[in-house]
């Protein structure tokens, strides 16, 4: 039976950085990036658009409608994929800043009930090392004020802590200013995936 980790975590925690480097780990590991399936809703609806299209525009582009087609997608995947003997790892944060604020657009308590996460995992960093890395390489995302970055991550982490409530399923926080190696490393040791076929 296949096996659905969530992961989450504010931007500039290196969520995109540990699923590239858990895809080059086994061919068993499916990574679903709900941003980048959210992009490929609006662009259906709107033209072509970038990942950065949406970090920059945010709200004033992403309705709640494109959010439930890609989330009814992933309901469908993670069905079909429980009939595997795979790791589904599923990269999505509900919580975006915004020009008024925050914006959360989480998952509903039913489709938490169908995903049913074994896994959840949640990566934070402090302020000092996300404006580092924002800065490093903005890619569409604004660069906020340091209590703002702390406020995203906390509030990151309530979702995460909700997520696990409604699911039950096991959740773990993991410093993401650790070096990339130990951050994959630890993430691959919480969620108990097992490493068969590396890649060459």
């Amino acid at each position: 039976m296949g096996k659905i980790i969530y992961l989450t975590g504010a931007p500039a925690t290196g969520k995109s950085t540990l699923t590239e480097g858990l895809a080059e780990l086994s061919s068993r590991i499916t990574v679903f990036t709900y941003s980048k399936e959210l992009a490929r809703v609006i662009s259906n609806r709107v033209g072509p658009i970038s990942q950065a299209d949406m970090r920059e525009k945010s709200a004033r582009l992403i309705t709640r409608e494109d959010v439930g087609l890609v989330d009814k997608e992933l309901v469908q995947i993670a069905s079909r994929f429980r009939q595997t003997d795979g790791y589904l790892v599923i990269d999505s944060h509900p919580v975006t800043i915004e020009s008024f604020g925050f914006r959360v657009t989480p998952f509903s308590k039913a489709l938490l009930q169908n995903l049913a996460p074994d896994v959840i995992v949640c990566l934070y960093a402090d302020a000092t090392t996300l404006a580092s890395r924002i800065t490093a390489t903005p890619e569409g995302r604004p660069l906020p004020p340091a209590n703002e970055l702390d406020r995203h991550v906390g509030l990151q982490c309530e979702i995460a802590s909700l997520y696990a409530f409604e699911t039950g399923a096991s959740l773990y926080y993991l410093d993401a200013s650790k070096p990339r190696f130990e951050v994959l490393e630890n993430f691959v040791q919480v969620s108990r995936i097992t490493i068969s076929d590396r890649s060459s």
